[in-house]
Parts: structure tokens; C-alpha cells; sequence
């Protein structure tokens, strides 16, 4: 096939956008930055790679004429910067994080001339009902993958100098926030919203096949191109060692070196069996090659890891509140302290 011929029975027509915005959804380290280049190189789909404004919705419970998000928004991770947004162009007056999020993403996807507009990003893995409610013609695809290989990658994220790894937590985030995620989703399902559900290890071992579902999910033709990574723009994805396999021109499906350690590697695996009890079988997309010999969680362990994680999401959420009500100059000064002590000297 000519690798720019559509293939479609049922062509998009017109140009007018989307009613709603899409959403590609994941825990950490799931490989959902391959989707998201995939499907940006189509000509109808623009996505921001984690704008993440939503992590800021604090800052719309200010006043109206105090409601900077669209600053605070670019000094938290350059977001608008990243792709190419100029605060100043974007509507004033908006006070409401469903304006401002759906203000930012068409104002990108008019410049591309794309009829999908939306975000890729993990930051909203338990947030699905939320949005579905803030955006009822919202449409969402979710990535999972094996949650052991995806601790392994945030293992090798951490020993590679990923510092949002580093940070104490992390593995237990993925960890709860995986089923997490799976009820959000079946909360989306219940509710008639509509859900394409992918996994990595299909994407990176039959990716034309992945990438057709996900262009008849979105009513959209495909092409062969969509199959590949090369030609894809990555300008707005993340500096860092553990984003080099994205910047490449190889989708790779080689299982990666084994970092993680085998007590958690274990305490992963116990998990699997007990949600694959609980699910039927049907989740998660795991393979446990001796499950005979896997353990369960103890009870204690669950009830402590729930503990933990709450208390760690607590103090997340404490940040992005002073995040959002902190004087700007003291956040640039704090910012500017921090980058200083990080200099060898």
C-alpha cells in the first residue's frame, strides 16, 4: 500500500473540531508517549503531551482577576512553551479550568489544522469520571502494561536520572494507581463514555494492527505512516535519558534489562494474582508464569500500602495548592535557589 493512501470506509469529512476533547491515559512508564507520536503524526489529531493544567485546578478557586493559569500553567513543566503557545494569544477572562484547558488545546490544533484536539498524560489516571463529567463528549483511550515491566521502567527512569522517579513513592503510585485506573475505567464504560483500551506489548509487537483500532475508535482514516515512528514530532516530549528510546526511530519490543528489585518484583506479582481473582481473569494484561508459587499481599500489606500511597497523594496535592496560591516571583526565586544548589562545584 502507498504508505500516504487512507484507508477508511467512511472518510472524515468536513473540518469543524471535535465536540469533545480525547484523552490518552496511563500510569507512569506505560508507553503512552508512543502512542501519543503515532497518532500526532495523522494530519486530523493534534495532542499536547502532558500539558497537565489539570494537576493545577487549584488555581482556578481563585478570583477571577487572580486566575494566572495560563502563566502558572508554563513555569510548572513549560507546557505552553513546549508547544509553541503564547500565553498572550490565548482568551482572557477564563476562570474555569474546562474553558482554559479546551481554549489551549484548540488554539493548538487550529495551527495543525486537526479536527482532534485533546492531552496524553498520566496525570489522570484517577481522574476518569471527573473529566467524563467536566467534558461529556470526552472520549479516552488507556494504555496498560504489564505492571512488572512497568515498575522496571521506572526503575531504569530513576537509575537513569529521572528525577520524578527518584522521588520516594513513586513505585507505589504505579502500583495502587494501576487498579485505580482500571476502576476509573470501568466507571467510564458503565456510563456509556466512550473508551478504546490498547496495551504496550500489542502497540510495540503489531503496531499497524493497534493503531487501525485506534483510527476506527476515532472515526478516522488510516495510513501506513501512522505504523512508524519516523517523521514524528517529539518536540514538545521531555528532555531526559529515559525518553531516548522515544526519540528514536524504532518502536522496540525486546524485553529491557531487569533493574527492579525481586521483593517488589514479588509484591507485584502478588498483586497480579489477587486482581486477576477479582477481575475474572480478564485483568490485568499479565502473565504470572508460576502463579502456584505467588503469594497474595497480606492484608496488612494492602491496608499499609494504601496508607502510604494516600499519604504521599496528600502531600502531592498539598504542593499543587501552593503551587497555584504561592507569589510567582517567590516560586521563580525558590526555582532559581534550587537549579543553583544542583550546580557541582
Amino acid at each position: 500500500m502507498n504508505p500516504t493512501a487512507y484507508e477508511s470506509p467512511e472518510p472524515a469529512t468536513g473540518t469543524s473540531m471535535a465536540p469533545g476533547p480525547l484523552f490518552i491515559v496511563s500510569v507512569w512508564r506505560c508507553g503512552g508517549s508512543i502512542l501519543y507520536a503515532l497518532l500526532n503524526k495523522h494530519p486530523q489529531v493534534a495532542l499536547t503531551f502532558e500539558e497537565d493544567l489539570w494537576v493545577l485546578r487549584s488555581v482556578f478557586r481563585k478570583p477571577a482577576a487572580y486566575c494566572d493559569w495560563a502563566v502558572r500553567c508554563d513555569f510548572w513543566n513549560n507546557a505552553l512553551t513546549r508547544h509553541g503557545i503564547i500565553a498572550n494569544d490565548l482568551p482572557r477572562g477564563v476562570a474555569d479550568y474546562p474553558t482554559a484547558f479546551t481554549a489551549v488545546h484548540k488554539a493548538f490544533a487550529a495551527r495543525k489544522g486537526a479536527v482532534i484536539w485533546g492531552d496524553k498524560s498520566p496525570s489522570y489516571y484517577d481522574s476518569l469520571p471527573a473529566l467524563a463529567k467536566l467534558f461529556p463528549q470526552a472520549r479516552f483511550i488507556v494504555q496498560w502494561r504489564d505492571p512488572a515491566a512497568t515498575a522496571n521502567a521506572v526503575a531504569r527512569a530513576a537509575k537513569s536520572g529521572g528525577g520524578w522517579a527518584q522521588r520516594r513513592g513513586a513505585y507505589l503510585r504505579n502500583l495502587i494507581g494501576y487498579e485505580i485506573l482500571k476502576r476509573g475505567v470501568d466507571s467510564l464504560i458503565s456510563s456509556g463514555q466512550p473508551v478504546l483500551q490498547v496495551t504496550y506489548e500489542e502497540l510495540t509487537s503489531d503496531t499497524a494492527k493497534v493503531m487501525r483500532e485506534v483510527c476506527r475508535f476515532l472515526e478516522i482514516p488510516y495510513h501506513d505512516d501512522l505504523a512508524d515512528l519516523r517523521g514524528a514530532d517529539r518536540s514538545a516530549i521531555f528532555k531526559g535519558a529515559h525518553h531516548t528510546l522515544i526519540r528514536g526511530d524504532e518502536i522496540v519490543s525486546t524485553p529491557r534489562t531487569v533493574v527492579l528489585d525481586p521483593a517488589i518484583r514479588q509484591q507485584i506479582e502478588g498483586y497480579v494474582k489477587l486482581w486477576k481473582r477479582r477481575y475474572n481473569g480478564e485483568w490485568p494484561p499479565s502473565v504470572l508464569n508460576d502463579a502456584d508459587n505467588v503469594a497474595l499481599p497480606r492484608l496488612s500489606q494492602r491496608v499499609g500500602n494504601q496508607v502510604a500511597y494516600r499519604a504521599t497523594r496528600a502531600f502531592e496535592q498539598f504542593r499543587k495548592v501552593c503551587f497555584a496560591y504561592t507569589p510567582l516571583a517567590l516560586l521563580k526565586s525558590y526555582r532559581s535557589a534550587k537549579a543553583r544548589r544542583a550546580i557541582p562545584r
